[in-house]
């Protein structure tokens, strides 16, 4: 199934430069409690072929967006990751990784040091028990942890979000240790009820108002949605 992304005069997309690609909804983590993508590990890659994602970054380029963004789930999980991540670079394009950074592989250290390439992640807490309390995975404080202190020794530029989901998670604390492990970029914010944040039906009320500015999301399927209903809005993914 392919996206087509219509030039900006004739769409929702028009003035958009920030594509999210929401290229799988695999995950080794499990959020239960605010992921936006309801992601897991038994969840899989879509219908997008590679092909389609493409030509979703070719279309991308031709109608003015600067930045893409590879998300999911977990994108680095997708067979074909790498292949997209070049081809975006190859057209021109400033690309942000959007991953856990539970596990990285050697060759996707490679890929996350090329010019023009920079890392986001998720960081809950400064403990393990308080981190490994929201994603649901024993052991992925102390991954997360390293595999940012890794990015940054290597000069890769990482961009964290926190999300405020549990009583006593240690936020604050969280935050003053990224600073001090040399993150500059770090956004906090509450859960919002939609996604797995939603206790009651969604509704676009809980959103921070900036998800459509100069912003659009391509999903697992191929549909277009000028705004990511996100449990954490768009502010922490630029």
């Amino acid at each position: 199934m392919t996206a087509l992304l219509e030039p900006p005069a004739n769409t929702a997309l028009g003035g958009v430069t920030f594509l999210e690609l929401e290229i799988t909804s695999r995950c080794q983590l499990t959020c239960s409690s605010h992921c936006y993508a309801e992601a897991g590990p038994t969840k899989g890659h879509g219908t997008m072929t590679a092909e389609d994602w493409k030509q979703v970054i070719d279309e991308a380029a031709r109608v003015g967006v600067t930045k893409v963004q590879f998300i999911g789930g977990e994108p680095t999980l997708h067979p074909n990751f790498t292949e997209l991540v070049e081809h975006a670079l190859n057209l021109g394009l400033g690309v942000q990784v959007y991953s856990n950074l539970y596990r990285v592989r050697l060759e996707h250290w490679a890929l996350f040091e090329r010019p023009g390439v920079s890392l986001a992640t998720s960081y809950y807490a400064d403990t393990d028990d308080g981190h490994d309390a929201v994603t649901g995975r024993k052991g992925s404080h102390a991954a997360t942890r390293a595999n940012i202190v890794e990015a940054l020794r290597r000069g890769i530029h990482v961009q964290v979000g926190i999300v405020d989901v549990l009583d006593g998670q240690r936020v604050d604390q969280a935050r003053a240790e990224l600073a001090a492990l040399g993150v500059t970029v770090i956004n906090t914010d509450r859960v919002r009820g939609v996604g797995n944040g939603a206790k009651v039906l969604p509704s676009t009320s809980e959103l921070c108002g900036n998800c459509t500015r100069g912003r659009a999301a391509v999903m697992p399927d191929g549909q277009v949605h000028p705004l990511r209903a996100g449990a954490l809005p768009s502010c922490r993914r630029r």
